[in-house]
């Protein structure tokens, strides 16, 4: 299964520069106390100027205004040599730099009288930004993503599974899923499918397929212990959300989703242990399904 690089988990560049106000602080007085012994180097009537600690002294009220102002020009190069990378670029800056290889931010839902337009998400855009890199290479898995994540901008995950998995030479299997793990519909699955057998993708020769991912529904269900004192519907919700949120993550094609990974997420402060039923073993990973959570419904036990 092809994968674009996770740039999340780059660490910032040495140019964005970590910002510090007291060591600004302590730089200016330090500057400062230099440049006044010059001073009195040259005019030994002016005083000694012994008071750096004293926070009413006039030089150091200047030195705070002057961080401050210092702070917020670092920061500000700061936000300059993130608009320029990919990995860390937002919103417009990310549609400029997207924009130096010809790839646009998507509409996702267009604008009615009542609502706006609802566009592609960063992380979307950024993954399509790096798979563009291969549209020259008919034929390629990136290619193949990239065709299929700009032909349906809702489209939430895509596979291509080559002859190294299903054994067939000369034979491509591109598997989909929609918002939520849910089946393309059959004018969804058209426009993937035009996208990526045009002449320019699809090399001649070779047979492409678009296929719906197979669901593979499961359920979350267990207890949870508590200590005495908290909430319990209130801590009873919060575990349901992460356990949400974690599900969401494995909603991808050929993803593998552990028990003790849904297990694990739920835990919470409030939480002494997690005991789950259901799923009762791990979800294994296939590379024509989809795992997608279910129903979630979890018990509180308050410990004596």
């Amino acid at each position: 299964m092809t994968q674009v690089i996770d740039l999340s988990r780059l660490p910032a560049p040495d140019a964005i520069e970590a910002l510090d106000y007291e060591t600004l602080q302590a730089a200016f007085l330090s500057r400062f106390t230099a440049a006044w012994d010059a001073a009195r180097a040259l005019d030994p009537s002016l005083p000694a100027w012994d008071v750096g600690t004293l926070e009413t002294d006039p030089a150091v009220i200047a030195s705070q205004a002057w961080s401050y102002l210092r702070l917020l020009d670092r920061a500000r190069v700061n936000d300059a040599v993130r608009a320029v990378l990919a990995p860390l670029a937002k919103g417009s800056d990310l549609d400029a730099v997207a924009a130096r290889i010809g790839v646009q931010r998507l509409t996702v839902t267009p604008a009615t009288e009542t609502t706006a337009a609802v566009m592609e998400s960063d992380e979307r855009l950024l993954q399509r930004y790096l798979l563009a890199f291969t549209r020259p290479a008919a034929g390629s898995a990136e290619r193949y993503l990239f065709e299929a994540y700009t032909a349906w901008p809702q489209l939430l995950h895509a596979s291509v599974i080559g002859r190294a998995i299903h054994g067939r030479r000369g034979d491509t299997d591109i598997v989909i899923a929609g918002p939520g793990g849910r089946d393309a519909t059959d004018a969804e699955m058209a426009l993937v499918r035009s996208a990526v057998t045009a002449p320019s993708v699809k090399p001649e020769a070779t047979s492409v397929s678009v296929l719906r991912a197979t669901r593979r529904l499961y359920a979350v269900r267990g207890k949870l212990l508590l200590p005495a004192g908290p909430d319990a519907e209130t801590v009873r919700l919060e575990a349901i959300t992460r356990i949400t949120a974690a599900a969401a993550e494995r909603t991808r094609i050929g993803a593998e989703v552990p028990a003790v990974f849904l297990s694990g997420r739920a835990y919470g402060l409030s939480i002494q242990r997690v005991d789950l039923s259901e799923p009762a073993s791990d979800i294994p990973s296939a590379p024509y399904a989809i795992p997608v959570l279910g129903e979630v419904a979890l018990t509180v036990e308050v410990a004596p």
